[in-house]
């Protein structure tokens, strides 16, 4: 497929493809189109010159991919494209529903036009309301006196902006709290414009939760900034009423968003911030495209910091860097992510292993992930390379999917290893614990963070991984290093070393007695010291702590 930025003769007639949304994916798109080589144009490549590329080629077709198009970010921005490249026709393409939908040029614009104009200016409305609520959102609640001294009732708060996913470390991370707070007596109220999540959630044997879904208009997604802001607009009226009856409110921190410094100042309640790691961070070094408005992205993050009464950080790196911004660190909560290790070590991997056609002799190796460019998914494969030339019953089995995954599988297969590796695809959460069980040994290959930022992250798979009681052979960064201990719970390796990571992967494929006593260790120390319960308990002591200062 080409990408934006190839060179290509004024006057070769091509297919335009405009991707929104999470499932826009290349192949589907190909197949849908029957075209083989279509000319891919992000809406970011609007404002890096992008638009002299549009005027410079002739197309035959202009194709806008979405699930479905017409509700994805961005799609009133269709029409300007359609204007600047010119195409014959216009095809909207649902992947959700594998259907396409053409239409004359003109008749496309003419009936497009009204809604592209309407959410252009109702989304510039959001964005300049936003801001001036910002010095607003800010303020933290005063603390009142005789507020409850236990955590009985949470307004939980998730925003979404852009794609959405329904499987993922923050998925299982965002249910298991819930889940764990609800065991230890605590009444939540989940509030999410994510769809996804509540689809994964009602799918569930055992439902963490049931969430209200409330909606982001249509007309506010012209960019993620205006998504954001309409998605805040809808959260905090759904949530304002619940929230006054409740004791605090529980949000995990997302970009654009200051809907739960809002809801508290509305309300009145405390506010305990869940922050994962700079917004602003992820933006720069992981964004594949550029996002406008990007400075909004930390006026919105310094502004939910401020208001926050505690701050829930999943490890001593943003422990640390948010000191160093000025945050008082009794403000500040420590709370590793966690693990249900009853979950784990039930059983199912022969299932797996039968369905994915894994011979029952094979040393399967796995790796679950979202194949994010900080997991290190590339650098297994090539370690992988010189491990399966040494053990010929070595298996590769990679579970999930995204961004790192092509050239993952790119790597395996000019090794001519295809019969060697399995890709499951996406898996839910809770088929997970049988795809752990299928595997021999369980790797988390993290590589160091762009521009030698210091690894922030708590992966919710490492201690999955331990619970599996299987042998864990991962990378010594950050939290990571700080949770296995070498040759006892783990197998740790230089991070984003190729040959270093062959060599552990060497030694425990090498000894069963090694990956025996590895597993059994881990699990162990995942189900004494890092149980989502313990995870629930700091939250609600952080709470009661803020109580008892206010009394």
């Amino acid at each position: 497929m080409t990408i934006v930025g190839a060179v290509t003769h004024r006057g070769q007639p091509e297919t335009l493809l405009v991707p929104l949304g999470a499932r826009s994916t290349d192949d589907m798109a190909r197949r849908l189109l029957n075209c083989d080589e279509p000319l891919v144009f992000p809406l970011s490549q609007l404002a890096d010159g992008g638009r002299r590329l549009l005027r410079s080629h002739d197309f035959d077709q202009l194709a806008v991919v979405g699930a479905p198009p017409e509700e994805e970010l961005g799609y009133g921005l269709a029409p300007l494209i359609a204007v600047l490249g010119r195409p014959k026709m216009v095809s909207l393409v649902d992947v959700s529903r594998e259907e396409i939908t053409t239409a004359p040029l003109l008749r496309f614009i003419a009936r497009s036009a009204p809604f592209s104009c309407a959410q252009l200016a109702a989304s510039a409305l959001l964005i300049a309301t936003q801001g001036a609520s910002i010095p607003l959102a800010r303020r933290r609640p005063h603390r009142r006196a005789g507020a409850r001294p236990e955590l009985k009732k949470l307004i939980y708060l998730l925003p979404a902006v852009g794609p959405t996913s329904e499987v993922g470390g923050a998925v299982t991370h965002t249910h298991e709290v819930i889940r764990a707070l609800s065991n230890e007596g605590v009444t939540v109220a989940p509030f999410t414009t994510n769809a996804a999540i509540a689809r994964t959630a009602g799918r569930a044997p055992d439902p963490p939760c049931q969430w209200l879904v409330v909606r982001t208009p249509r007309l506010a997604k012209a960019i993620a900034a205006s998504a954001a802001a309409g998605s805040d607009a809808v959260l905090v009226r759904a949530a304002l009423s619940a929230a006054r009856h409740a004791d605090a409110i529980y949000q995990r921190h997302t970009r654009f968003s200051v809907a739960g410094a809002l809801l508290a100042r509305l309300s009145g309640k405390p506010l305990i911030l869940e922050y994962n790691g700079s917004e602003e961070f992820v933006e720069r070094h992981w964004m594949s495209t550029r996002t406008p408005l990007r400075s909004r992205i930390k006026l919105c993050e310094e502004a939910a910091l401020a208001a926050a009464t505690r701050i829930v950080v999943v490890s001593r790196v943003d422990y640390e860097a948010l000191q160093e911004r000025g945050i008082d660190r009794d403000r500040l909560v420590l709370n590793p992510n966690g693990v249900d290790a009853e979950r784990f070590a039930v059983g199912g991997g022969g299932v797996v292993r039968r369905r994915h056609d894994i011979k029952s002799d094979s040393l399967v190796i796995g790796f679950v992930g979202t194949f994010g460019p900080w997991h290190g998914a590339p650098l297994l494969a090539r370690a992988f390379v010189d491990v399966a030339a040494r053990f010929p019953a070595a298996h590769l089995l990679l579970v999930g999917e995204g961004r790192e995954l092509e050239p993952t599988v790119a790597i395996l297969r000019d090794a001519s290893l295809d019969t060697h590796v399995t890709v499951a695809g996406q898996v839910t959460p809770a088929k997970i614990p049988s795809y752990l069980d299928a595997c021999d040994v369980l790797v988390a290959p993290h590589v160091p963070l762009a521009g030698g930022a210091e690894f922030f992250g708590s992966p919710t798979k490492l201690f999955e991984y331990m619970a599996a009681g299987k042998a864990v052979v991962a990378s010594r960064l950050g939290q990571i290093g700080d949770v296995l201990e070498h040759g006892v719970t783990g197998w740790l390796t230089t991070p984003g070393d190729v040959e270093d990571l062959r060599r552990g992967l060497v030694a425990v494929a090498d000894s069963a007695e090694l990956r025996a006593t590895l597993g059994k260790n881990a699990r162990q120390r995942a189900t004494e010291h890092h149980s989502w319960r313990q995870n629930a308990r700091r939250i609600i002591d952080a709470y009661e702590s803020l109580v008892r200062g206010a009394a």
